[in-house]
């Protein structure tokens, strides 16, 4: 596919017993070849050389995944990108073949690497576009045409798990349950019943329950000084609800505009309350990321348990930095609002209520 994102790997229910699967390669160029794969709670990787450019792999599987060939060529000090290829490792024989360039791999011999070169092809002039330097002006009318590329493929291929990594793609990183629904609506009921997609039909309702117009789900956590703090307690003010960690570069990015929101409009009846993503051992990185980016103004929670933070896991968070601007009784009424827009939006709000 164009784009898989590295933090998510599918995972379908456990079949009964594990299946064999066998990956048969055979390239033109010497290479060290990688294969890099998910097996139930397992991560594996592998590795061979190539003999009379040919490879293999074979392994067993409790369930269809997506896996990784990275090929090296001989002489390479670091593999590129143009040498990675994804694919699902499913029982049965995979071939990996290029009897010229690398860039030219095919792999096929399997029903999802089937459906996986199909919705590529047609993916394939669409995405040429958007690559293209000249098409920048017609990026929004070409990322269109790419969801209705990964729309018709869904429809045209209901019981696919390809679709459902597809219908991934076209959700992205931030979805929106209104426009994702009635695409995920096209699967067939055995590729709803499987765990990883009901799961994710499961993250979507989350999502769509703190949806802008909705009332912000009330929590209670810890502060930097232990005590427990409550949405609740803020009911009066505007709150801009702010997901983040010490560790997440584009939110260290983008704390400069919320300091600069924050002494703007603190004398408007607006506040920040800031939830970290920190990891359990960070505690004193959090502290010191906040005083280094001048956060003190405002309240500061977390539980310290990284993506497990209970807060996130209410409000759906999938990544950061996202944040949710709350009127004063406590209902959303923007969301993820980056740069200029968070003071736009503040400036609108805070101007027609005084």
């Amino acid at each position: 596919m164009n784009k898989i994102l590295a933090c998510i790997i599918t995972i379908l229910p456990a079949f009964a017993t594990a299946q064999q699967f066998t990956v048969k390669g055979e390239i033109a160029q010497p290479a060290k070849v990688y294969l890099f794969y998910r097996s139930g709670d397992n991560f594996v990787r592998d590795s061979v050389l190539t003999e009379k450019g040919e490879f293999s792999f074979s392994g067993n599987i409790e369930e269809p995944v997506l896996g990784t060939v990275y090929i090296k060529e001989q002489g390479m000090n670091e593999i590129p990108d143009d040498h990675l290829f994804h694919f699902y490792v499913e029982p049965g024989v995979i071939t990996i073949k290029s009897l010229d360039s690398v860039k030219n791999i095919r792999i096929s011999g399997t029903p999802l690497n089937t459906d996986l070169n199909d919705l590529r092809a047609v993916l394939k002039p669409v995405n040429n576009k958007i690559a293209t330097p000249d098409e920048e002006g017609n990026r929004t009318v070409l990322y269109q045409q790419r969801d209705d590329v990964f729309e018709q493929f869904i429809k045209t291929h209901p019981g696919s798990l390809v679709s459902f990594d597809a219908l991934k793609e076209y959700a992205g990183v931030l979805p929106d349950p209104v426009r994702v629904l009635p695409v995920y609506d096209y699967l067939s009921d055995t590729l709803k019943a499987q765990k990883s997609v009901a799961a994710y039909y499961q993250l979507l309702l989350n999502i769509k329950k703190t949806a802008v117009g909705e009332m912000a789900p009330d929590f209670t956590e810890a502060d930097t000084s232990g005590n427990n703090v409550s949405l609740h307690d803020f009911k009066g003010k505007y709150v801009l609800l702010d997901f983040w960690a010490s560790w997440c570069k584009p939110c260290r990015h983008e704390n400069p505009v919320v300091v600069s929101a924050f002494n703007k409009y603190k004398d408007q009846n607006f506040t920040v309350i800031s939830v970290s993503l920190d990891a359990p051992d960070a505690k004193a990185k959090w502290l010191k990321a906040i005083h280094d980016d001048g956060l003190g103004g405002w309240t500061h929670l977390s539980d310290l348990n990284f993506w497990g933070n209970v807060v996130a896991r209410l409000y759906a968070i999938q990544s950061i930095p996202q944040n949710f601007l709350l009127d004063k009784e406590g209902r959303i009424i923007a969301k993820n609002l980056r740069g200029k827009d968070l003071d736009i939006k503040l400036h609108e709000i805070l101007s027609s209520s005084n």
